[in-house]
């Protein structure tokens, strides 16, 4: 009997930190199948490693190799939200962080090829799924969400990479004055709601508020685009570092004050209890993945950028401007002034 960890389509973001923690703890009982972005350096030289290219048809292939490999005893762990594509007598349990793959979203932000993978995926998912494979998710609004969605029952068993994926060398430590005022640590998918928040610091910029903010988004999406228009529009205090290991991620929470998290759609939030273990305060949208996980400092609206950037003003102890209204004699007596009333 051994372990199996399926996992040819993680390489990136939170799926690749909590893999990364997963395979520095494989043994020689293991076999792993990776994507080959994946770094495999760090596992035990005994664990046996077979490395999938980012292809449709070598995706194809690696679940032939799992279906070959493995028996009744074993246990499989498909760690990229699928269930086998072939039917698997092995104790196979499915760990889902995907929110797209069930219930109701709006794709038409995303390009062509993603919704016509994600639409690929979902049908996988519903289709593939067999009534002896366990799913895992990591929270309880998950696990509500996809029983009212496909009727699939799951267990809740939240894991955090604890401080694997260090970077190999350099030294992190905590500087004196941290640098930035908050940070978002995120990919640019549509539902990181990077939009929006850009928008809360422009509407911060015209009242004279312009905070420090650190980004990690990819330097070759169209985020990033948008990052670097508003920046030179509004004057907006913003560094995107593209896309960080986990160590390097560490140290941009130690050289921040405090996390903004904007996203609408979360199967964890890994950066919410990332900032919570390290102490940061947090503003967050008032949705439920955010309090499966943590209480955060500050809520707000993620599809207002103004109860965002009222929150990042609460934060920081700076008054927002209210309307003051007057009485009606004084109201008439503007309007028939002559020039601005």
């Amino acid at each position: 009997m051994g372990l199996i960890i399926h996992a040819p389509n993680v390489h990136q973001g939170g799926g690749r930190t909590l893999l990364n923690a997963l395979l520095a703890c494989a043994d020689q009982s293991t076999c792993c199948v990776v994507d080959e972005r994946m770094p495999t350096n760090k596992i035990d030289p005994g664990v046996v490693i077979c490395s999938i290219k980012p292809t449709l048809i070598d995706r194809f292939k690696a679940e032939v190799l799992l279906a070959k490999n493995a028996k009744f005893g074993d246990t499989v762990l498909c760690f990229g939200n699928l269930p086998p594509l072939i039917k698997s007598p092995a104790s196979v349990k499915v760990f889902l962080q995907n929110r797209y793959l069930f219930g109701k979203h709006d794709f038409s932000s995303f390009s062509i090829p993603t919704r016509l993978r994600l639409q690929l995926e979902r049908w996988w998912f519903r289709t593939r799924m067999q009534v002896h494979y366990t799913i895992i998710v990591q929270s309880l609004t998950m696990q509500r969400e996809l029983k009212k969605s496909l009727g699939f029952d799951s267990i809740v068993l939240p894991f955090s990479a604890a401080g694997t994926d260090q970077p190999d060398s350099g030294n992190h430590d905590i500087p004196e004055t941290k640098e930035f005022d908050f940070v978002y640590v995120s990919s640019a998918e549509p539902h990181k709601n990077h939009a929006a928040l850009l928008d809360a610091w422009a509407i911060l910029a015209d009242q004279g508020v312009r905070p420090n903010l650190a980004l990690t988004v990819s330097e070759s999406s169209p985020v990033a685009q948008l990052i670097e228009r508003s920046k030179n529009t509004h004057g907006l205090k913003i560094t995107n570092f593209g896309t960080l290991q986990h160590g390097d991620v560490q140290a941009l929470y130690a050289n921040s004050k405090a996390l903004i998290f904007p996203s609408k759609l979360e199967s964890f939030g890994l950066p919410l209890l990332e900032a919570q273990q390290l102490g940061m305060p947090i503003l967050a949208p008032e949705l439920d993945y955010v309090r499966d996980v943590v209480e955060p400092n500050e809520t707000f609206n993620a599809d207002s950028p103004t109860s965002m950037a009222r929150a990042v003003m609460r934060h920081m102890n700076i008054e927002s401007a209210k309307s003051q209204p007057i009485c009606a004699a004084e109201f008439l007596a503007r309007i028939q002034e002559t020039g601005q009333v």
